[in-house]
């Protein structure tokens, strides 16, 4: 049975009066892997920012497991949708403070053990000892595998992923999103990724949804 996980209803957003989105309708069924794909300035990371209650519409309103978004409290909706950014967020340290970063600052209780890091770590595509390195360090494609360990840490449902290889080469483009399908496929998240590159949208599989001048033109499988 196929379950509406989220639903983004008559979506319109306008800026500095410009219209960014208009009349967008899509249901994203849990489980599956969408990619929004257009050029940039097409609204695909607008889209995103809303999903997360970055920002909110101008008008019409997004569902999340039936219920309307506004009626989540911030934190519930952010552990439940996680967000990754085009550019890593790191912070200063080992990989395990930057993974125990927002229960240092008390933003989220119950911190995780060190085997939870480690498990987070593996599904992220990152050996164990990933814990103990300088994270600045890191290259972006491992940076980027921690941002994503940390918010598997909050078991999210949903994971969002605003072009995570646009700082990557090819190589360690496709083995980041070799290890998002793995991670769709036995965790169950739905994956909603943004991307203007054709290539990596049909690396990762899923449906296309095609988005040009802040309105969806095109799905496809």
């Amino acid at each position: 049975m196929k379950i509406t996980k989220i639903e983004l209803i008559n979506i319109c957003k306008v800026k500095n009066e410009r219209t960014i989105l208009k009349n967008v309708n899509l249901k994203i069924i849990g489980g599956k892997r969408y990619i929004f794909f257009g050029p940039s300035g097409s609204g695909k990371t607008t889209l995103l920012r809303l999903i997360n209650r970055m920002d909110d519409p101008t008008s019409g309103e997004i569902l999340i497991d039936g219920h309307n978004i506004t009626e989540l409290p911030i934190l519930n909706l952010r552990k439940k949708i996680g967000l990754v950014f085009q550019i890593p967020v790191i912070f200063n340290g080992t990989v395990k403070d930057n993974l125990m970063a927002p229960y240092d600052i008390g933003a989220i209780n119950s911190p995780p053990n060190d085997a939870e890091l480690k498990h987070v770590l593996k599904l992220s595509g990152l050996n164990n000892n990933f814990l103990i390195r300088k994270a600045s360090e890191l290259s972006i494609g491992e940076k980027q595998r921690v941002n994503i360990a940390r918010m598997l840490l909050n078991k999210p449902d949903v994971l969002l992923l605003d072009e995570p290889t646009s700082a990557l080469d090819n190589s360690s483009a496709t083995r980041l999103l070799e290890s998002i399908m793995e991670l769709s496929k036995v965790n169950g998240l739905t994956i909603i990724m943004v991307t203007h590159q054709l290539e990596y949208a049909r690396l990762l599989g899923g449906q296309i949804i095609d988005i040009q001048d802040g309105a969806i033109i095109n799905e496809q499988l």
